[in-house]
């Protein structure tokens, strides 16, 4: 795959501008369950073309988010979401990229206006690490709206609404490397298992299981047969990926190589874990590197080809996919 001559960490780009989505591609059109890639760049450092994780799972009339990273209300209002139809929250894991909006989400999406929240959302994510003081998912929520009290409490004041600490329930999970059930409403349930994404503590893994088919999320692991087991007969698998062939050629150490390898994906292994899955999609998220300039999508299809026959979609910001018995 190519490698151009970017700084190691993407701070910088190719030259030119990467002109920034603004409407829905892929697969148009309507669907008892739809899947929006939001946002499918690999993080932490904003990139031209792609932003921060997030994907939307659309069950009828009412929307789930799967990660919050920058950007995500942007193309959550790009896509034509109303956030009054969102019905959950569900956060991978608590690196900065896929929760940089989730705050937001609620701070500037809240009340009956404008199609905002105006009822209590879950929001489900991994808890504390024990071998530290840091905060779990609930802990970044409450803190957050302490941090926004001022900004909460006037508009609270000035306005009809309800109060946004009684509208957010944050929750913390702690599972194994065995899918769980996290979550269960009127029109999906959802399983959770520990993937390999370290050092964090805990990553998560997930199946969003629906009447009309099933959405499984890799969130940041290394390759994973909990995330084949995750994903078995899905309709569609979001996977992320990250081609270690670029970041070698633009000179990382071999340390840091090992350390993106226990991380990430490979394209090649991507393949091989939908094949493993019998997943009837794959679709390439939280991208690395993140420029579309610096790996085509061909490059990105063809070592995913290499192992698996069913459909592959190289993800974009605002990518619809529709499941095929959709």
């Amino acid at each position: 795959m190519s490698a151009l001559c970017t700084d190691p960490f993407g701070l910088g780009s190719p030259a030119g501008v990467v002109p920034d989505a603004v409407q829905l591609t892929g697969d148009l059109g309507e669907g008892p369950l739809r899947v929006v890639l939001l946002g499918t760049a690999a993080g932490p450092y904003p990139a031209p073309g792609r932003q921060g994780a997030a994907t939307a799972v659309v069950v009828g009339d009412r929307t789930y988010l799967v990660d919050a990273g920058y950007g995500a209300l942007r193309k959550y209002a790009q896509a034509g979401l109303a956030l009054r139809d969102l019905g959950g929250v569900f956060v991978t894991h608590l690196h900065s990229d896929h929760v940089a909006d989730l705050l937001t989400l609620f701070l500037l999406g809240w009340g009956p206006a404008n199609r905002g929240v105006d009822h209590q959302v879950r929001v489900v994510g991994p808890g504390p690490d024990p071998r530290d003081a840091s905060a779990g998912t609930a802990g970044l929520v409450e803190h957050g709206l302490r941090a926004f009290g001022q900004d909460i409490g006037v508009r609270t004041r000035t306005s009809p609404r309800t109060h946004l600490a009684e509208l957010v329930r944050a929750e913390d999970v702690s599972v194994d490397p065995v899918p769980t059930p996290v979550f269960e409403d009127d029109r999906i349930r959802v399983l959770a298992a520990a993937v390999p994404h370290p050092p964090l503590h805990l990553a998560l893994g997930l199946r969003i299981e629906t009447e009309h088919g099933v959405v499984a999320f890799s969130g940041d692991t290394a390759r994973s047969r909990v995330v084949a087991e995750l994903a078995a007969g899905a309709d569609v698998l979001v996977h992320e990926v990250m081609d270690p062939a670029y970041y070698r050629g633009l000179g990382y150490s071999p340390e840091l190589l090992d350390f993106l390898a226990a991380s990430h994906t490979s394209p090649q292994e991507v393949g091989e874990v939908a094949a493993e899955a019998e997943v009837g999609c794959v679709a390439l998220s939280h991208i690395g590197p993140p420029d579309p300039r610096a790996v085509t999508d061909d490059e990105w299809e063809r070592p995913v080809r290499a192992g698996f026959r069913g459909r592959i979609v190289v993800g974009h910001d605002l990518t619809q996919v529709l499941p095929s018995r959709s």
